[in-house]
């Protein structure tokens, strides 16, 4: 093997190298989920909710009933409470 060639082949391979550390400095973090769920839910864990999204929320749990009302299921087929 000639010189030249070693040298575009070690250059090559410095380059490789240098868009591989990048890549690792970009995403330092980065995970594969097993399902969009599972992404979902992490996401959700770290994501903090806007002041007035939580507001919202809280004031449509309130207006739900206090007692929870028999499943849809027992309400068909009847059944005991």
């Amino acid at each position: 093997m000639n010189p030249q060639k070693k040298a575009t082949i070690h250059q090559q391979s410095e380059e490789e190298q240098a868009a591989l550390n990048q890549q690792q400095t970009q995403a330092p973090n980065a995970r594969e989920f097993a399902s969009v769920e599972e992404m979902l839910r992490e996401d959700s864990l770290n994501t903090p909710l806007p002041p007035a999204i939580a507001e919202r929320l809280q004031a449509s749990i309130n207006q739900l009933p206090a007692s929870p009302r028999r499943p849809w299921w027992r309400r068909i087929l009847g059944g005991s409470s």
